[in-house]
C-alpha cells in the first residue's frame, strides 16, 4: 500500500514536472514569435529559437513550431537556410501533422521560380568604428571588428549576436599599460576560416604596425610583416587564392601608397604611390586573384572618382566604370560576375550593379537603391548580402543669444546653416559682424574618408554665400578648417592638408579668390591652432616632434621670419591661440602638458606667462577646450568636457584678470567648439556635434543581386 501511494505521488510530481517544462517551452515560443512578428527583430527572434530548440528538443509540438518559425525568420531574411528549417520539420517531427503540412506549403513555394524582394535590415548593438574597422566574412557567419574597451580583435556569430575575444594583447583604457597595443582593419579568407588584421604596437622608443593572421578557432597569431613608422593601413583585401593581402599605406615622411603584401614570406611590393590622390574607399581582388579594383580620382584637380582594375603583376591600370559622376566601390561578387558601386550620376547617391564578364563591363549599369547614404562596405557574403555601416555623427553650426552685460547665454541654440546640414563646422564672425566664414563637407566620400571641404562665406543679412571649393581640389587639398580672419576682413586663412598627409596654413583673398600657402608642415611637425594677427602678423602653436617640443610664435605672413613666444615640452593633445581683440595678449589653453589642462594669458609680443585657471590633473585622452575673448577684451569664454560625464560639455566665463569661472547657461552633449563672438558681444558661434565618430549603424541589403540568366 505504502509502495502504490509512493508511486501515485511520483507519477503527479513528474506529471508536474513535464507540465511546467512544457508552459516554459510554449512561453519562450511567445516571445520569439513577439520579436518576430510585433517588433520586427529578426536577429534576437532566431536566437530565441534556437535557444528554444537547444533547452527542449523533447517538446515535440513546441519544438514544431519553433522550426516552422525559424524557417519563418529566415525567409524573411532572404537566407537559404529557411529551407533546411522547413525540411528538417517535415523529416523530424512527422506527428505534428499541422505545422508539417504547413512546412511542406512553404518548400513549395521557396522551390518555384519568383522574384526575390529588396530588404534593407539594421543590425541592433553594432560595435563601435564598424565603418572603419569592421569586416564580415564570405560565409556571413562572423563578423570581426576592434574592441575599444580593451583594443582586441573580437568576433561577433551574426545569426546570435555572441561575441568573443580573438586576442587578449590589446592594452587600450589600460592607465597601467607601458606601451599601446590595438587592432586596426581586418580581412577574411576566401574560406572564412582565417582572419588576417593590423596590430598597432607604440612604445617609448618607437612605434609600428604588424600585419598579421589567425585562424577561427584562435591560438598564436602569425606576424606576416610589420612596418615601422606607419600610420595606417587599411582598405585590406585578401585574394582568393590566398597568396597576397593588398592594402593602403599612410607611412610617415613617404607618400601614401596601395601595396601588394605575400602571406608566404611577408614581402611587400608596392603598386601605386597615391600622392595626392585620396585613400580608395575600398578594394577588392577579382575571382582569378589577378588584379584588384578599387576607386581613384579621374584626375587630381577634380574631386570625381571613377574605378579602375589593376593587374598585380605589371601594374598597367584600366577602367572599369568611367562617368562625369562620381563613383566609389562598394563590392565585387564572388563568383566574379557583378560589381556593386555607389554613384550619385542621377544627382542624388545611389546604389548601382552592372555586370562583369573577367575584367570587362557587360551592358549598362543598374540604378538599385535610390537615395542611399555615404555608405562604406564592411563586407560582401558569398550568398550576395551586402554588410554595410553608416556613421551617424554630425556637425552643425549654431549661435545663441548674449547678455552683453551678464554674459550669459539667454535663447536656446539654433542652426546658423541650413544648407549642407550635418557637415559644417569651424565659424568664424567677421569682425564688423557682417559675415560668418565656416567649413562645410562636400561630396560623397563616407567616413573614415571623408574629404573635400568647402569655404563658405554667409552675408548673414542676406544669407548669400560665397563658396570656394574646387579651387581647394586644384591645390591638391583634401580637407580644410577655417582659421581666422584678417583684422581689415580682406584675407581668411585656413588650414589645410593633402591627399599625402602634408598639412599647412594658407590665406584667401575673398576679393579675388587668391590663394596663397602661408606655411607648410615639415614632416615632424604638427600645427595646433593659430590667430591672425594685425601687420600681416600670424600666431600659431606646434608641436616638432623629432625635437619633442610644443612652441607658440608669431610670424611675418609676407616674410616667412619667426619669433618663438613661448615652448613648453611636447603637447599630446593640443595648444589653441586666440588674439585679444586690441592684439596685445594671447590667450592658449593646454591640453596634455604634464598631465594639466589650464587658460594662460601673455603679452603677444612674448613675455610671461599668467595662468587664469586650472583645471587639474586629467587622464589620458580627455579633449581639450575652446575658447574667445569677449569683444571689451575683459573675459574668456570657454568649453570644456564635465570631468564626471565627458560627453557632456559646458560653457564657462572666467575674468582675464583672473578668478573662479562661472557657467553662463549652455551645456550640449558631444562638445561646444570653435567659439566665435560678434563684435557687439551679443551672439556666440560654435560648431555642435550630433554623436562621436565612432556613433555607427550596421546594415545589411539582401537580395539586390540580379538573377542569372
Amino acid at each position: 500500500m505504502k509502495t502504490r501511494v509512493l508511486l501515485m505521488i511520483a507519477l503527479v510530481f513528474l506529471s508536474c514536472y513535464v507540465s511546467a517544462q512544457e508552459n516554459k517551452a510554449s512561453v519562450a515560443l511567445t516571445a520569439a514569435i513577439y520579436e518576430e512578428e510585433v517588433r520586427g527583430n529578426l536577429d534576437k527572434a532566431a536566437e530565441l529559437c534556437l535557444d528554444i530548440l537547444k533547452k527542449y528538443p523533447d517538446d515535440r509540438p513546441v519544438a514544431a513550431k519553433t522550426l516552422y518559425h525559424l524557417g519563418l525568420i529566415n525567409e524573411k531574411m532572404g537566407k537559404q537556410k529557411a529551407t533546411e528549417y522547413f525540411t528538417r520539420l517535415v523529416n523530424t517531427y512527422p506527428d505534428q501533422i499541422e505545422m508539417v503540412a504547413l512546412a511542406k506549403e512553404r518548400l513549395a513555394v521557396l522551390s518555384s521560380p519568383s522574384p526575390r524582394t529588396l530588404t534593407a535590415r539594421r543590425l541592433e548593438n553594432p560595435p563601435a568604428d564598424i565603418s572603419m574597422y569592421g569586416a564580415v566574412s564570405p560565409n556571413g557567419r562572423y563578423l570581426s571588428y576592434w574592441d575599444w574597451r580593451t583594443g582586441d580583435l573580437t568576433l561577433r556569430e551574426l545569426q546570435t549576436g555572441k561575441d568573443r575575444p580573438h586576442t587578449d594583447e590589446g592594452t587600450e583604457g589600460d592607465e597601467n599599460a607601458t606601451d599601446y597595443q590595438s587592432v586596426g582593419a581586418s580581412v577574411w579568407s576566401a574560406d572564412s576560416k582565417q582572419v588576417a588584421y593590423i596590430w598597432q604596437i607604440q612604445d617609448s622608443v618607437s612605434e609600428r604596425i604588424e600585419l598579421r593572421m589567425v585562424g577561427i578557432e584562435g591560438g598564436k597569431p602569425r606576424v606576416i610583416t610589420q612596418i615601422a613608422e606607419a600610420n595606417e593601413m587599411w582598405n585590406l583585401s585578401w585574394s582568393p587564392d590566398g597568396k597576397y593581402i593588398a592594402a593602403s599605406v599612410s607611412q610617415r615622411n613617404e607618400p601614401d601608397q596601395i601595396v601588394l603584401v605575400s602571406t608566404t614570406n611577408g614581402s611587400i611590393r608596392v603598386l601605386s604611390d597615391l600622392g595626392q590622390q585620396i585613400f580608395p574607399t575600398t578594394i577588392r581582388f577579382t575571382s582569378d586573384s589577378r588584379h584588384i579594383i578599387f576607386d581613384r580620382l579621374t584626375d587630381e584637380m577634380n574631386p570625381e572618382r571613377d574605378i579602375v582594375v589593376m593587374n598585380i603583376d605589371t601594374g598597367q591600370e584600366s577602367e572599369l566604370i568611367q562617368h562625369p559622376a562620381d563613383d566609389y566601390l562598394l563590392g565585387y561578387s564572388k563568383d566574379g560576375h557583378w560589381l556593386i558601386f555607389a554613384s550619385d550620376r542621377t544627382g542624388d547617391l545611389g546604389l548601382w550593379v552592372v555586370s562583369l564578364s573577367g575584367t570587362k563591363i557587360l551592358g549598362e549599369p543598374s540604378l538599385i537603391k535610390p537615395g542611399i547614404e555615404r555608405i562604406l562596405p564592411v563586407g560582401l557574403t558569398s550568398e550576395g548580402a551586402l554588410y554595410y555601416g553608416v556613421v551617424r555623427a554630425t556637425e552643425d553650426v549654431f549661435a545663441v543669444d548674449l547678455d552683453p552685460t551678464t554674459g550669459k547665454v539667454t535663447s536656446p541654440p539654433r542652426k546658423l546653416v541650413e544648407s549642407y546640414e550635418g557637415g559644417n563646422f569651424t565659424p568664424s564672425f567677421s569682425s564688423d559682424g557682417k559675415y560668418l566664414a565656416y567649413a562645410s563637407r562636400r561630396g560623397n566620400s563616407p567616413y573614415p574618408t571623408n574629404v573635400g571641404n568647402a569655404l563658405c562665406i554667409r552675408t548673414l543679412d542676406t544669407g548669400k554665400e560665397q563658396v570656394f571649393y574646387r579651387e581647394f581640389w586644384r591645390m591638391g587639398l583634401r580637407y580644410i578648417i577655417v582659421g581666422d580672419w584678417s583684422p581689415d576682413g580682406r584675407y581668411i586663412t585656413f588650414g589645410g592638408s593633402t591627399g599625402n598627409s602634408e598639412y599647412g596654413i594658407y590665406s584667401i583673398q575673398l576679393k579675388t579668390g587668391e590663394i596663397k600657402r602661408i606655411y607648410l608642415c615639415g614632416p615632424d611637425e604638427r600645427l595646433l591652432g593659430g590667430a591672425y594677427g594685425p601687420d600681416e602678423k600670424g600666431f600659431f602653436a606646434r608641436t616638432k616632434l623629432d625635437a619633442g617640443i610644443s612652441q607658440i610664435v608669431v610670424r611675418d605672413l609676407q616674410s616667412g621670419e619667426e619669433k618663438e613666444l613661448f615652448r613648453y615640452p611636447q603637447v599630446e593633445r593640443g595648444i589653441r591661440t586666440t588674439l585679444s581683440p586690441d592684439a596685445q595678449r594671447l590667450c592658449f589653453s593646454n591640453a596634455g602638458w604634464g598631465g594639466i589642462r589650464s587658460l594662460n594669458i601673455m603679452p603677444a609680443s612674448g613675455g610671461e606667462v599668467k595662468e587664469i585657471w586650472n583645471f587639474g590633473e586629467i587622464e589620458r585622452g580627455i579633449p581639450g577646450i575652446h575658447q574667445a575673448w569677449s569683444p571689451d577684451g575683459r573675459y574668456i569664454l570657454f568649453s570644456a568636457p564635465d570631468l564626471s560625464h565627458l560627453r557632456i560639455w559646458i560653457l564657462w566665463r572666467v575674468p582675464v584678470e583672473g578668478g573662479k569661472p562661472e557657467k553662463i547657461g549652455l551645456q550640449r552633449s558631444w562638445g561646444i567648439h570653435n567659439l566665435t563672438i560678434s563684435p557687439d558681444g551679443r551672439q556666440l558661434g560654435f560648431a555642435g556635434r550630433g554623436g562621436a565618430s565612432t556613433d555607427s549603424e550596421f546594415w545589411v541589403l539582401e537580395n539586390f543581386l540580379p538573377e542569372e540568366k
